[in-house]
């Protein structure tokens, strides 16, 4: 894996070195010698800049006073007001960007303002990004890049840059959080917060006398246990929305894409060990341990139930833990829930593997109803910078953060206790770099001890994992016959899997899942997987040299 990943690298680099050449960066001249009607109209220029730390990057001599209407397509995002903390005020005073927030509160909003063409200036998603690779309704950011930031060409990643870069040549933006091979096998970097957990009451495992947990049977075993002594707790608590993790100890991926053995990309829940989980987790809801409702919660609900203290085993995020037991320790709450930092063998196999098939999360867009994109362009050169990367995702130096010998993040007393609505940390980084976040979540250890077991899992995790960034590019393009068979099929696993799961017994929950894959195939599942390995061999020569 690690030669494959070494050669893609290679590939990109040339591939890239090869654009540049061929779309005027370097200024080339036609074949009589004479200038390019681009260069002369002064559309494209060249810098001989090759450092972040330059004095004369584009974004430090443009400061003055501007402000962006900007659109954030999260109904769940943390701040929407700018301002008001300490890292939007802070990047006014450096770049003299203040931004005019509209947050989403409707995933379809975002489709109504393109069909009306009332984008504001820039517009932050990871919903419809397909929607912005057309040069009618976003600016190319290396059309911007070459005309107002020229020696941001020369800063940025290559392979980075081939991965947003869309079948006309041209990048409309660059995914946050994406981590190159350095920035994966950095030690302080971990993998995303997002990462699914699975979690168990420590303190009722030793009243339980800590029986063995080393398998998907074991666990079966402890929920009687849970179930006999503590008839009235929840035994299993699955988040609503979220990876489940006794899936991915399974070996399976749910909604994304995994590769067999053979080679070839399958849609997710094609993979025949489905059958055995459905019938594990339908012993699940038959025994009791897992309810009907649980798939029905809002994630608030599913907080407030946490909060309780009457969940016994519960699967979420990295942070689930530390979350909940900040809040069982304020209310004196005699509970404490530990994350599992073990493959759970199932009929004695070990088979969690997560993959990372990501070149990145979000994107930060220019709409061409911007009528300054070249401060748009500097903005965001600043915040690609280590400068912005450093101030949005671990905030001011010397006032809430300091770096250590091992270069991680050392917290101020009293830092804990401050919300993201004072110090506006994570909220605003639009153009966020893995391997940043990454240290900011590795460094709780050390400012946050006790609250710290995300760290651990995160480290269990991230030795498991493999990297295959071919497989981000099999996700069909809107508006064609494969993305609308996608979307069917995301609606059909969606609906029949709590009705799979909920069965009344094995047989029919086997019944129910026969029914969804003849579903499936009636879809479109073939037509679709074909179109997947087809995208997924060209991705592959890509890597290739």
């Amino acid at each position: 894996m690690k030669k494959r990943v070494l050669s893609m690298t290679s590939f990109f680099l040339i591939v890239v070195l090869v654009m540049a050449g061929c779309t005027g960066k370097d200024s080339p001249a036609n074949e009589d010698g004479s200038k390019t009607a681009q260069e002369d109209n002064g559309k494209s220029q060249t810098s001989n800049i090759t450092s972040w730390d330059s004095p004369d990057l584009s974004w430090k001599k443009s400061t003055e006073p501007v402000s962006f209407d900007t659109y954030i397509d999260f109904d769940w995002y943390q701040l929407d007001t700018w301002g008001k903390d300490d890292v939007s005020k802070e990047i006014t005073k450096r770049t003299g960007v203040s931004l005019n927030v509209t947050k989403s509160s409707d995933l379809n909003q975002l489709q109504v303002l393109i069909a009306a063409n009332e984008l504001p200036d820039l517009v932050f998603t990871s919903n419809l990004v397909e929607r912005f690779y057309n040069p009618d309704i976003a600016y190319p950011l290396d059309e911007l890049i070459k005309k107002y930031t020229p020696e941001m060409m020369n800063l940025l990643d290559p392979v980075e840059i081939a991965n947003n870069t869309q079948p006309d040549g041209h990048f409309y933006a660059l995914k946050t959080h994406y981590n190159n091979d350095a920035a994966w096998n950095d030690p302080r970097n971990l993998p995303s917060p997002g990462d699914p957990g699975f979690y168990v009451r420590e303190d009722i495992m030793q009243e339980l006398g800590n029986p063995p947990l080393e398998s998907m049977e074991d666990l079966l075993n402890i929920y009687k246990m849970v179930k006999e002594k503590h008839p009235d707790m929840i035994v299993y608590l699955p988040h609503p929305t979220w990876t489940n993790p006794l899936m991915e100890m399974m070996g399976l991926t749910g909604q994304s894409p995994y590769v067999d053995a053979d080679g070839k990309v399958h849609v997710g829940f094609n993979n025949p060990g489905f059958a055995e989980y459905f019938k594990y987790m339908n012993t699940l809801f038959r025994e009791g341990y897992l309810s009907a409702e649980s798939f029905a919660y809002k994630p608030e609900q599913f907080s407030q139930i946490m909060k309780s203290g009457n969940v016994f085993s519960a699967s979420y995020n990295a942070g689930l833990a530390d979350d909940i037991n900040k809040v069982y320790d304020e209310n004196s709450i005699k509970a404490h829930l530990v994350p599992v930092l073990k493959a759970l063998t199932y009929k004695g196999e070990a088979k969690l593997k997560p993959v990372d098939a990501s070149v990145g999360w979000a994107s930060l867009f220019v709409p061409k109803t911007n009528k300054n994109p070249e401060r748009a362009i500097k903005y965001i050169e600043f915040l690609k910078s280590p400068e912005g990367d450093a101030l949005t995702q671990w905030g001011i130096e010397g006032k809430h953060y300091t770096l250590n010998a091992d270069k991680l993040l050392v917290r101020p007393e009293g830092f804990n206790e401050l919300k993201v609505t004072d110090t506006g940390i994570g909220p605003w980084y639009f153009e966020a770099s893995g391997l940043g976040e990454g240290v900011a979540t590795s460094s709780g250890a050390l400012s946050n001890p006790k609250y710290s077991s995300s760290v651990d899992l995160l480290k269990f995790r991230k030795k498991l994992y493999e990297r295959n960034p071919a497989l981000a590019f099999v996700k069909p393009k809107a508006d064609t016959d494969e993305f609308n068979i996608n979307v069917k099929l995301t609606e059909l696993y969606t609906n029949a899997r709590v009705e799979i799961i909920t069965a009344p017994s094995e047989e029919e929950a086997m019944k129910r899942y026969e029914k969804m894959m003849s579903d499936a195939n009636k879809i479109g599942m073939d037509k679709l997987e074909t179109y997947m390995n087809e995208a997924y061999q060209e991705a592959l020569k890509k890597y290739k040299k």
